[in-house]
């Protein structure tokens, strides 16, 4: 059953009012999507970042969960040889827990070779800031054991009893909704009209002015769906573009005492802690005769993520590779500052908001910031409204951040995407993440696929 993915840009109003009332204590992140942000990575879909989650868990607010999605746009039809970690990648959570741009902690994950075919799972091997490691298999994929099998498997967790650190990596659902191609155009418009950027494509691409009069805003829910249940869309709402496709999820929880600072001004008397998740190859990549690849040499940083947006909507394509390499130091030391500036100056941003923008992801780094005292309660991963970006509490699954993020850039005027929520309802317990998308059974499509354009 499809309905309209409902969007109340008054939510948005209060949401900006509560990022410029907390703002006196200190800045609050924005972050966005960061899939296939760089040329390289569209040649390195192993490598590419999505997005970065950071949370307190809703059932103990002592523990911290952290979620990287890696590898876009993997379609059901293909997951069982397609949902395979590089084993030549160290994927690793960047902790910053004194205040600055610089991580002082480290949670790395190495996999096992990967084949596929559901012929077993990967090993992976968890480090954590205090030395100690664990390992952990990775959830198998599959396409159904017959016909009418679409039953997702279940997200299996592995928890270590001396750490209490929990973890899960597997193919799921992609959590991130957005129209992306109304971003790109709107991003498009900003550099070929600088100052005067189109914001009439949001509403065009949701059919705002559709020939019927629908209106996207129009409360059609029905009724609440389970957890990896579809919620659908409707053709005059906003097209999410990640509808319909599985992603690799790597997620890590921990007690919030293995990331906590010492007590400083700077990191909020040690309750505030920061993320930035990369990805790292080794310096010499090696093609063998039997056709696999094998690294050495030292790790070198191919992509990152704290705050996606500034890489997709902020960086010009010349530097981007350049930024995904960049340490989040260098941010601090304004290394793409004056880039970051004329992005937004072309998107007409003004004097005040470009200041805040800037104390949010240069003055200390591009880093998403988690303040251990803003509580984090609800379902699906939490959702109370004095949580989540606006109130300092990290990045939920289900945060809207892409409104907040280009209302705050279009100077506080309500601006959005029309598509405010995932296709499929997120998980009350740890991973959260909903299970994989599987294939349609018996090969037979409905009218909408899901795959949104």
């Amino acid at each position: 059953m499809l309905y309209a993915k409902n969007k109340k840009l008054s939510l948005v109003a209060v949401l900006i009012l509560a990022i410029f009332t907390f703002q006196s204590t200190i800045p609050a992140p924005t972050e966005a999507s960061d899939h296939i942000d760089g040329p390289q990575l569209a040649n390195d879909h192993a490598s590419d970042i999505n997005d970065m989650y950071f949370f307190l868990d809703p059932n103990d607010n002592t523990r911290v969960v952290m979620i990287m999605t890696i590898n876009p746009f993997l379609i059901s039809s293909e997951i069982i040889g397609q949902a395979i970690f590089d084993h030549n990648l160290r994927y690793r959570f960047e902790i910053e827990n004194t205040g600055n741009g610089v991580p002082d902690r480290f949670i790395d994950v190495r996999f096992t070779r990967g084949v596929g075919r559901e012929t077993g799972p990967q090993t992976a091997t968890i480090t954590l800031p205090d030395g100690r490691s664990f390992t952990a298999p990775t959830n198998v994929p599959t396409q159904g054991a017959d016909t009418n099998d679409i039953t997702p498997p279940a997200l299996n967790v592995t928890t270590d009893t001396v750490s209490g650190a929990s973890f899960f990596a597997g193919v799921t659902d992609d959590p991130f909704f957005l129209d992306n191609t109304a971003a790109n155009r709107y991003v498009l418009s900003s550099i070929r009209n600088p100052g005067n950027p189109n914001r009439a494509i949001w509403t065009n691409r949701a059919g705002f002015n559709a020939p019927d009069g629908s209106d996207p805003n129009a409360d059609n829910q029905g009724p609440a769906p389970l957890q990896g249940q579809s919620v659908g869309v409707n053709q005059g709402a906003g097209r999410d573009t990640y509808a319909g496709f599985n992603t690799l999820t790597i997620a890590v929880s921990v007690p919030a005492t293995l990331l906590r600072g010492r007590v400083n001004l700077n990191n909020m008397r040690g309750n505030e802690i920061g993320l930035n998740g990369v990805t790292q190859r080794q310096q010499n990549q090696i093609v063998r005769n039997d056709g696999q690849v094998m690294g050495t040499g030292e790790f070198i940083t191919v992509d990152r993520e704290g705050n996606p947006l500034v890489n997709n909507g902020l960086i010009p394509p010349a530097r981007k590779d350049e930024y995904n390499a960049a340490s989040t130091g260098s941010d601090e030391r304004a290394r793409f500052r004056d880039d970051i500036i004329v992005s937004l100056q072309n998107f007409g941003t003004n004097a005040a908001n470009i200041q805040m923008l800037l104390n949010m992801i240069q003055a200390r780094g591009d880093i998403l910031r988690l303040d251990l005292r803003v509580p984090n309660t609800g379902t699906g991963g939490g959702n109370n409204m004095n949580g989540g970006p606006a109130n300092n509490g990290g990045r939920r699954l289900q945060d809207d951040v892409v409104d907040a993020t280009f209302t705050l850039i279009n100077n506080n005027q309500p601006l959005g995407d029309f598509v405010d929520r995932n296709e499929f309802l997120f998980g009350n317990t740890f991973p959260f993440v909903a299970p994989q998308i599987m294939p349609n059974p018996n090969g037979i499509n409905s009218r909408d696929t899901r795959i949104r354009l």
